[in-house]
Parts: C-alpha cells; sequence; structure tokens
C-alpha cells in the first residue's frame, strides 16, 4: 500500500506529560516535552495487531444506487446498533503500512463487527460479529495462531457487543437481552433504544454460564480491564437534569458497582473508549453525548488518591489502602484542538485508544469534521490506525483501508491477569433482596448548599443533620408504562417509592430493597422534604451489602464497619421492608389511577378547584402568558396561551422537547414555568409570567409547596406562615399534601405505571415480585 509514513494532526501543540503516561507494571515512562515533529519509525514494540474493519457504504445491485450510513444506530455516543454488512476480523503483521493482513472471518462477507479483545496469553481473541442482516451481533472466540478456528459462544434474539476477558476464564460484555417480562428498558430519547447492560460468560461454558449484571435505565457498555480485578465501564447516566456519560466500575460477580471519573466534574460530557494504563489512570475518549460518530478528543484521566503516597506507586501493594479517589479525579487534554461538542473538528477525532509498552496510544483516527456532517455530505470519516505520541502531538500511520473504517486496534501480546475478585461459580438466588443502608447520613464530603423552608444558604453537611429519614426511589422507564415516551413536561423518567427507612439518632439507616432495578436516594425531613436528591442511580444484586458511610462521604476515609463489628441503631433495630410488589408501590400519577387509589387531580378537584378554576373566586382570573416559538427551519410561528394558575383538568396545549402535546392545565400551569428554563431555544415569553410552582425533584423550592405549607409532627411548619388550605376552610390531610410534595420531589413526571395500563400480571425484574 502507497500510503505516507506520517499523518499530522493539524496541530503545533507540544505536550509535557505531568503526570507522565505509565503503562502497567513493568511500567514505562514518558518523559520530557517534544517537538512537533514526527518519528518515521513504525516499529510499535509489538509484531501484530488484531483490529476490525467496518463498512460505511453499499450499493444497490440492482439499481446502482450508493448508501452512506456514518450515524445510523450511533446517534448517541454510546449507541451500538449500526450495522452495515462487508467488515472483517483482521491481523495486521507487522504493524505498519506495508505489513499483511490476515482475514480472519473470510467466510462471514456480509458481517459486522462490534469490538475485540486479546487473551492474557495472546492466544485468542474475542469479537462481537452480526454474520448478516438477519442475525444478532453475538460473541466469538478465535485462535490467533494454526488454523485460526472461531468458536461461537453466544446465541439468541439479543444484541450482545464489546466483549473482554476478565480474571477467572471469563468474557464480560454488553448486551440488550430482555430485563424483564415487560420488555427491556429504553432510554430517554423517545424510548426508541433498548438499553444494553453488563453480562458475563464463561470462556469454555459461553451461554451455558450466562450472567445478566443489574440494569441503568440508559445503556452501558464498552467495559474495560482494571489492575484490581474489576471491570470498568462508560454508563449512560440520565436522571432529570444530570444527562452524561461517566467511567464506573463493579466486581466480576456485578457487586459493588461505583463511580471511577465523572460524576463530580469534568471537562467533556461523555467519557468513552477508555483503557486502564496504570492502577486508577486511565486514557478515553471525551466528547459530547451526541453527533460525533463515537469519536472526540483523546485525554488521561487520573483517579488516583493522591493523599496517599503508596497509592502513587503502580507497583505497590494497595492492601488496605483507598486508593480510588473519584470525586477529585483530574483530566488531561492531549489533543487539544479537538473540539469536546459536537462542531466540527478542524483536525479530526479519534476513537478506540489503548497504551502501547513505550508510552504512545495505539489509536483510531480520521481528519475532517468527523460528525453528522459526514453523512449529510455523503462523504463518511475515514477512521485508519495510528500510533499517537503525546509528547509531539503526531499521528504516526500504521495502516488504513481508505474503503474501510479500521477500529478496535490492540496489540496482539500477553499481558498481566489481574486478581479474581469474589467466587465467580457462585450462583445467587435472585429473590435476595439488597441491603442499602448508611453508616452515617450526617456525614457527606459535599460542598453543596440547601435552600428553602427551613435552609437558607445551609451546608449540606449542616442541612444533613435535620434528615429524619431516606427516600428509596425506584427508577422505571417505557418498558413498564405502557406507550410512553416522555413522562411528562420533565426530564426526569418514571418513579416510585419503595418507602422511607427511619434515619436514627446516630445517623444509620438500612433498608431491604428488591436486587436489580435502579433506585436513587431522598434524604427527607421533618416536613417530607427532600433535602438532596441523588443524581446517580444505585443498583445491587441479590444479597449484596450496599451499606455506605454517609450522605456522599469520601471514598477515600474511614469505610463502614463490618456487620456485627460496633453495631448501628439501624442494624440493631433490623432493616426495614421495602420489597412490596410493584401494585403496592407508592406512585403519584397525575391524571387517573388504573388500581383505584389516589392521584394528584382527584386531590385538586376535591379540595382546590373551587377556587383556581378560572372563575369569578380565582384570584388569578384572566392572568395568563404567552409563548411564542420560532420553528427553526420553516420559520413559522406558533404561539401557546397558558392560565398564570388553574387546577381543573380543562386540557391545554404546550411545546416541550421538540414535541407538541396536549395536558390538563393544571399539570401545565404548575410544571411550564420550571419546564422552560431547561427547554427554551427561539422561544419568546410575554404576559403575566408566574413563579416556578412545581420544581421537579425539588419540593423545597417549589413556590407552590412554599404556599401550601406544611406541619410537622411536632407542630412546626416548614415556612413561616399559615398552612394556605386551613386558612380557606377546605383543608389538605396529611396523605393529600404529601402526594403533592412527591409530585415535585419524585421529578414532576405525568405519567406512572398506575395510570398507563398497569400490567398486574407482570413480574417484577428477576425478583419475581408483582
Amino acid at each position: 500500500m502507497n500510503r505516507d509514513l506520517t499523518r499530522k494532526p493539524r496541530t503545533a501543540l507540544a505536550l509535557c506529560l505531568a503526570p507522565a503516561l505509565m503503562v502497567a507494571a513493568p511500567a514505562v515512562l514518558v518523559t520530557g516535552c517534544g517537538s512537533s515533529s514526527s518519528n518515521e519509525s513504525t516499529d510499535i514494540g509489538v509484531s501484530s495487531i488484531i483490529f476490525t474493519s467496518r463498512q460505511n457504504t453499499t450499493v444497490d445491485p440492482q439499481t446502482g444506487a450508493v448508501s452512506i450510513d456514518v450515524s445510523g444506530g450511533n446517534g448517541q455516543v454510546i449507541d451500538y446498533q449500526r450495522y452495515v454488512p462487508g467488515g472483517s476480523l483482521d491481523i495486521l503483521s507487522p504493524p505498519r503500512p506495508d505489513g499483511t493482513v490476515t482475514n480472519l472471518t473470510s467466510a462471514f462477507p456480509q458481517a459486522d463487527f462490534n469490538g475485540v479483545d486479546v487473551s492474557f496469553d495472546a492466544s485468542q481473541a474475542v469479537f462481537s460479529m452480526k454474520k448478516d442482516p438477519n442475525d444478532h451481533y453475538h460473541i466469538y472466540t478465535v485462535q490467533l495462531t494454526g488454523d485460526h478456528a472461531i468458536h461461537q459462544k453466544t446465541a439468541g434474539d439479543q444484541d450482545d457487543i464489546n466483549p473482554i476477558y476478565i480474571a477467572g476464564g471469563r468474557i464480560v460484555f454488553a448486551t440488550n437481552e430482555m430485563y424483564t417480562e415487560m420488555g427491556t428498558r429504553a432510554d430517554e430519547y423517545e424510548h426508541g433504544r433498548v438499553v444494553s447492560q453488563l453480562a458475563t460468560i464463561s470462556v469454555n461454558g459461553g451461554d451455558a454460564d450466562r450472567r445478566l449484571f443489574a440494569q441503568n435505565l440508559s445503556h452501558t457498555v464498552a467495559p474495560f480491564l482494571r489492575s484490581d480485578g474489576k471491570l470498568g465501564y462508560s454508563r449512560w447516566e440520565h436522571l432529570g437534569p444530570v444527562n452524561d456519560v461517566k467511567i464506573m466500575a463493579a466486581n466480576p460477580d456485578g457487586t459493588n458497582m461505583i463511580a471511577v471519573a465523572g460524576q463530580h466534574s469534568k471537562p467533556v460530557n461523555s467519557l468513552i473508549n477508555v483503557r486502564e494504563y496504570s492502577p486508577n489512570q486511565m486514557v478515553a475518549i471525551g466528547t459530547t453525548r451526541d453527533r460525533t460518530i463515537h469519536s472526540g478528543t483523546l485525554l488521561l484521566v487520573d483517579a488516583r488518591n493522591h493523599n496517599d503516597p503508596v497509592c502513587l506507586d503502580p507497583n505497590a501493594d494497595y492492601t488496605g489502602h483507598n486508593c480510588l479517589d473519584e470525586e477529585h479525579a483530574t483530566y488531561n487534554i492531549l489533543s487539544k484542538d479537538v473540539p469536546t461538542g459536537s462542531d466540527p473538528s478542524p483536525v479530526g477525532r479519534y476513537r478506540e485508544p489503548s497504551a502501547l509498552p513505550d508510552g504512545r496510544i495505539l489509536v483510531s483516527w480520521a481528519d475532517g469534521p468527523v460528525n453528522d456532517l459526514n453523512e449529510q455530505s455523503l462523504t463518511p470519516p475515514d477512521y485508519g490506525i495510528y500510533v499517537f505520541d503525546p509528547n509531539t502531538q503526531t499521528n504516526q500511520l500504521i495502516y488504513n483501508n481508505r474503503q474501510m473504517w479500521d477500529l478496535n486496534a490492540m496489540a496482539i501480546a500477553p499481558h498481566k491477569e489481574p486478581p479474581v475478585i469474589g467466587d465467580l461459580q457462585h450462583t445467587v438466588d435472585a429473590t435476595q433482596p439488597v441491603r442499602l443502608g448508611s453508616f452515617n447520613i450526617h456525614q457527606t464530603s459535599l460542598q453543596e448548599n440547601v435552600d428553602g423552608a427551613e435552609f437558607t444558604g445551609t451546608p449540606l453537611s449542616q442541612a444533613l443533620q435535620g434528615a429524619v429519614a431516606v427516600r428509596v426511589v425506584e427508577g422505571f422507564s417505557s418498558e413498564a408504562a405502557k406507550g410512553v415516551t416522555m413522562f411528562g413536561l420533565t426530564m426526569h423518567e418514571g418513579a416510585a417509592v419503595l418507602g422511607e427507612a427511619p434515619v436514627y439518632a446516630d445517623g444509620s439507616w438500612l433498608a431491604n430493597v428488591p436486587a436489580y432495578i435502579p433506585m436513587h436516594l431522598q434524604p427527607v425531613d421533618k416536613y417530607d422534604l427532600s433535602i438532596r436528591s441523588q443524581g446517580l442511580w444505585i443498583q445491587g444484586e441479590p444479597g449484596e451489602n450496599r451499606r455506605c458511610v454517609g450522605c456522599h462521604e469520601s471514598r477515600t476515609g474511614d469505610g463502614t464497619p463490618a456487620f456485627g463489628q460496633n453495631p448501628t441503631a439501624a442494624e440493631q433495630q433490623g432493616a426495614q421492608a421495602f420489597t412490596e410488589q410493584i401494585s403496592d408501590r407508592l406512585e403519584v400519577p397525575w391524571d387517573k389511577n388504573d388500581l383505584g387509589k389516589a392521584f394528584v387531580q382527584q386531590v385538586f378537584d376535591a379540595k382546590c378547584t373551587s377556587c383556581h378554576d378560572g372563575g369569578a373566586n380565582d384570584p388569578f382570573a384572566g392572568k395568563q402568558y404567552t409563548v411564542t416559538r420560532t420553528d427553526p427551519v420553516t420559520g413559522q410561528q406558533t404561539t401557546y396561551t397558558i392560565p398564570y394558575l388553574k387546577l381543573t383538568s380543562d386540557p391545554v396545549t404546550v411545546y416541550y422537547d421538540r414535541k407538541v402535546h396536549t395536558w390538563p392545565v393544571s399539570y401545565v400551569s404548575l410544571f411550564y414555568p420550571a419546564a422552560m428554563q431547561m427547554d427554551m431555544g427561539t422561544e419568546k415569553v410575554t404576559g403575566d409570567v408566574p413563579p416556578m410552582w412545581m420544581v421537579p425533584a425539588n419540593a423545597r423550592g417549589s413556590a407552590l409547596i412554599q404556599k401550601i405549607n406544611v406541619r410537622a409532627a411536632d407542630g412546626t411548619t416548614a415556612w413561616p406562615a399559615t398552612l394556605h388550605d386551613e386558612d380557606k376552610g377546605q383543608p389538605l390531610t396529611a396523605d393529600e399534601r404529601k402526594m403533592l410534595i412527591l409530585a415535585a420531589d419524585l421529578g414532576g413526571q405525568f405519567y406512572a405505571r398506575q395510570n398507563t395500563e398497569f400490567q398486574s400480571n407482570v413480574n417484577d425484574p428477576v425478583s419475581g415480585a408483582k
């Protein structure tokens, strides 16, 4: 092949790595600060590499029409359902432009591929392949020597992608296998993409030894190996306003899911294609959440605990040391000219990096804009395989078939197998609950303030002293709410309260909750108002103990004692049982309840609409505001009129999140002021704009809750005023008042399972509860 040996991104940057890039033992140090000149050598320190070639262009054999698929099924940065036939799994030996390419999958001419990894002894590779349009992506192994024999490891109607080897003779991968009898969870964008979760098989047993992990509400993909034996992965986190991709880790049996980086701060929205090169140090792709075709800027992530010198030694024994410090992770962008958003790039974009023994980075790179403009202009990006030198900021060409995307490149070389964590052969009882709790919820390392009700700029650590219970909230998606694509004028998904566990004097709380399902926590005060709504989904495996130190206490501080060691008050009293059937869980539907239980509009009709119906007795009669939206394509204007405050069920139509929909006026009147703060684009607002009557996930910041006020059991009120409804002779019951609080605190949803044709005969995920 006639190719220039060196191809540079258009940049003149030079970089000194600090800390230097180190590779797993024996660690290799890259020192100094190089110039922008390149090295003509193509020696990368290994004799062969393996990679996937993926097609992007097809020609109709009948008409000759050319179809280019760049982002189909890949609109979001961790989507996975892009199939174009004509790919291959290849070895390049030696790894240089004139090396020999061996196609390992020539028997499958219509195949496409989605990930590859090399075994610890470098004798075998595992990969994901879809053989033809009627197939699904499944896991295969291939011998890297001899006859290159291929063995299929998984089958079925699901897609299995992104496989890697882990310790103990197992393979972990992402799958969209159906999670419940209701179906597979789907992401929040119109719920059009089934969500992927992690699963494992044994190398020898394949599907006969298949085990699913607990599932998130959005995609979990791209697992990577960690030196401590855990597996890392990228997880799309969507919980209200939180909408990003962060780095997580878990034990190989699915227990102890924790955040590794990106939970608190990061210079990009999404961290993907992660590889660890030294304990708690990673190379990754940083990018926006969509439109960049899985590509972005190269960056280093350092999540080491810098307060412990032992943790800075890659060859040390970390036993007894808390060496992961997610909260203070740092980021070093290597390719600084590459945009971190979705704008066209002036220097191309990178994807799927891996560290070489000498500290350079093997990576795929494409020049040009590398975003969805490529598809619009029928010019697919040209991904080739390069070595990026962090010191010189240059790309050294290794291989580029300009008719294909050359991806997933990695060295064929032996590498150290980490220790086995846990009992990988143990079969758990799926009906066993997860034990969830805190040693002392009054403790926190978060530097935040709380406002509303009894708090005014109060530090979170002080506000948590007033926590009397912890609300455990289940999250669900359209698999459980029939026909729902958005849960209302909110970015929150479906929600149900599993229960509220009392906080004891020592700050402890404890609850048994269903396994596998996504949950988040809200410490609440004596007025039933959430003090803080956790912005991270948590899950657990059957029988797992998921107690934490406090309300996000530093992970590098003192840990939680084992059960029976200085038992907390919650442990002495016993865990609360929050394992009710789905039909018995507390939900807050707005317009009806298919189970005959209470719903929000019922409260308004009984206690509020005699005044707030827009009639003669309504203090806000005639007050309204208009929202005028200009279509960004046609320029056409549409005006929507919304009452200042009206609590009847009359229909009103509004625009939100790219859709026009009709809702009861009570719902729009209360939640649209907050929704506008999240979804304003070309809209113009005029008239009597009301306060944010109801704020999703923030009842104490909601004007309506302040107006009706709340009285605690000790007789005090949340705000220094009389309860509004008692003044008017229509007092709310305690349950009605709490329903309105939950309508805000749970996220402002209109829909729930209980107003979308609830299926009481459907089992709970894995646990079997109905």
